[in-house]
């Protein structure tokens, strides 16, 4: 856990992490398991469905519309508390919640939460009858595990509330609680016990004691993960444990069980050191550029992260197909959804085809989520080598997402696209790798500051001292000694020289010396970087013309016809369909990397008469 100081500077106070480590859970135990986790779905959506009642309620009174700020709406509720029937409190009276604002929080002293909240009230729920004769805590679905679930629905009420563009609460679809467990109280975790010497986890899923008990025994996978690393982080034994959860995860079409500890205690290193220096990191929505005594380095932020667009518009077209023809009656003639009727859809389970192309949308996410986060922590880990005091630009990235408001012309008259960054932002994610970043620096103990945006340090020009603004499309700056710089190299270099004591203050001071004396290895270091990522991007290029070609080369071939081609189409529809192929099992085979063995496997066939003669293809005539 990290705070901000009025410096924008991040500091340790307390440190905590997360363990994950994979469990080996057979196919009753699995059904056991999934069986928890819709009872939680149902009592998450019951518990909302009986707030949002109350919230419409009072919404609707005339004292609530006369608030006009979030403090007024804060004393509305307290003075009016949510009651419920079938919940009581100790001296035999209805509930009250007092909805979630500061009435949720932990009290610094004791460490326990204030009762009157909304996980206070789904704590309690421990009785609420499943059936004729069984209860929540009959199938070992207790008070603690509860509380848990009643800190996701307060989060998802203070999103509704805090957040202005949020504007209704949604229920949780099937599948959608993924993770349920317990904290660490007086000594132990309820209805969950864990053994770090044998290695294996028990969880009591009927909730009695004793012999009576029903333990599921579930043996924690140390194969698949580093060892000595899960050992030197358990050192602190039990009682460093903080939460345990059951996680799980949807990975190409099956669950897999995970056991997730979070951990009181520095976390174990590997072997990792920081440099020595300042390091200037300019972000964009794709690129990064750094500056330090080290070295210039200009990359692409997940450069192997694959953009899906194209993939998810063919999977969302087939999805909408499949939805279409399997509910005819929610369509009007001409293809628009009626409206103004409840609307009766088929359940995914009586759709297989439509159930496996949402699990492929949802394959695709994930993998391209992994990458981007493999990465990331790839390049972080490079970067503490190049010093200890990191210097990043705290640009609003929420704002790169959104459309302008303006509406300006071009140059023909036409009204200029609103569009911004959206895309580029959602694939490359750089607010991401900035919180792995300084998570990693603190956690060996660096410095990591978030300047602001005022210190201008594309603009700054340290020759003259002038701040001249430059439009986005302006990638090359000429400072006045006449010399030309990369854009977002140039602003790396100003935000490596920021005077550490003027951040948080008025002043906008640089340290123009060490500038002077640092430009000439700048210089040197940034035409070296510069003829680099050229040549990178240069044999990108080949090899992306190379496949084009050979892709070109197997759609002119002839090809027999077989049944398989008759159902896509005719002849030759199998290679210039797309990547994802005709069958569903066809497409879970080939999507993310499988793109790449695929794309390989086919520049094979092409014949050589395509292939390199030195650094430019040879293309055959008619291609």
């Amino acid at each position: 856990m990290y705070i901000c100081s009025r410096l924008h500077s991040y500091t340790i106070v307390s440190e905590t992490f997360v363990l994950t480590l994979p469990l080996k859970v057979e196919k009753w135990q699995a059904d056991i398991l999934d069986k928890r986790y819709e009872l939680l779905r149902h009592t998450y959506n019951m518990v909302q469905q009986k707030l949002l009642r109350q919230y419409i309620y009072f919404s609707q009174q005339k004292a609530f519309k006369a608030c006009k700020n979030f403090q007024q709406k804060r004393e509305f509720f307290v003075s009016h508390p949510f009651h419920f029937r079938g919940i009581n409190g100790k001296n035999g009276e209805p509930s009250d919640i007092k909805f979630p604002y500061t009435f949720e929080s932990r009290s610094s002293n004791s460490g326990k939460r204030p009762s009157g909240g909304i996980s206070d009230y789904v704590s309690k729920l421990w009785s609420h009858r499943i059936g004729q004769d069984k209860t929540l805590s009959n199938l070992g679905i207790n008070s603690y595990i509860l509380e848990e679930l009643g800190l996701h629905i307060m989060k998802a009420w203070k999103t509704r509330l805090y957040v202005p563009k949020s504007s209704r609460i949604s229920f949780r679809e099937f599948g959608d609680i993924n993770s349920f467990g317990s904290r660490y109280k007086e000594g132990n975790f309820a209805g969950f016990t864990i053994n770090l010497e044998k290695g294996f986890i028990t969880y009591n899923t009927n909730g009695r004691k004793g012999e009576k008990a029903n333990l599921v025994k579930l043996p924690i996978d140390f194969s698949r993960e580093k060892k000595s690393y899960a050992v030197e982080a358990l050192k602190g034994g039990k009682d460093s444990i903080s939460k345990l959860l059951i996680v799980r995860r949807q990975i190409r079409g099956r669950n897999k069980y995970y056991l997730q500890l979070t951990i009181n205690g520095e976390k174990p290193q590997k072997g990792r050191t920081l440099g020595i220096g300042n390091v200037g990191i300019d972000i964009g929505p794709s690129t990064i550029a750094t500056s330090s005594l080290q070295g210039v380095h200009f990359d692409k932020l997940a450069d192997k992260c694959d953009n899906i667009e194209h993939e998810l518009y063919l999977v969302n077209r087939k999805l909408d197909r499949s939805r279409r023809a399997n509910n005819p009656q929610n369509y009007n003639a001409d293809g628009t959804i009626k409206r103004g009727v409840r609307l009766v859809w088929k359940k995914d389970k009586e759709v297989k085809r439509y159930a496996t192309l949402k699990m492929l949308r949802r394959e695709l996410y994930r993998k391209q989520a992994e990458i981007r986060k493999q990465q990331h922590l790839e390049m972080a880990n490079t970067m503490l080598s190049q010093g200890d005091t990191f210097i990043v630009e705290n640009n609003p990235i929420d704002a790169w997402v959104r459309r302008a408001k303006d509406t300006t012309k071009t140059k023909t008259g036409r009204n200029r696209c609103k569009k911004r960054y959206g895309k580029s932002v959602a694939n490359h994610a750089p607010a991401m790798f900035v919180s792995l970043l300084k998570n990693k620096v603190l956690s060996l103990g660096g410095h990591f500051y978030e300047v602001d945006t005022r210190y201008a340090a594309t603009q700054f020009d340290f020759i003259n001292g002038v701040r001249t603004k430059h439009e986005v499309s302006e990638r090359s700056i000429t400072l006045s000694n006449g010399r030309t710089h990369q854009r977002d190299m140039l602003s790396a270099f100003n935000l490596q020289h920021i005077k550490l004591e003027s951040i948080g203050t008025e002043d906008r001071d640089y340290d123009i010396k060490q500038m002077e004396a640092d430009y000439p290895i700048f210089c040197k270091l940034e035409t070296t970087e510069q003829e680099r990522f050229k040549e990178a991007r240069r044999n990108e290029r080949d090899a992306l013309y190379f496949v084009g070609a050979a892709e070109k080369q197997l759609r002119r071939e002839p090809q027999e016809e077989t049944v398989a081609n008759r159902h896509n189409g005719g002849v030759g529809r199998k290679h210039c369909n797309t990547r994802l192929g005709s069958s569903i099992k066809e497409s879970a085979k080939i999507t993310g990397s499988g793109l790449v063995r695929e794309s390989i496997e086919r520049i094979s066939q092409v014949p050589n008469e395509c292939h390199h003669a030195g650094s430019h293809p040879i293309i055959l005539d008619g291609l």
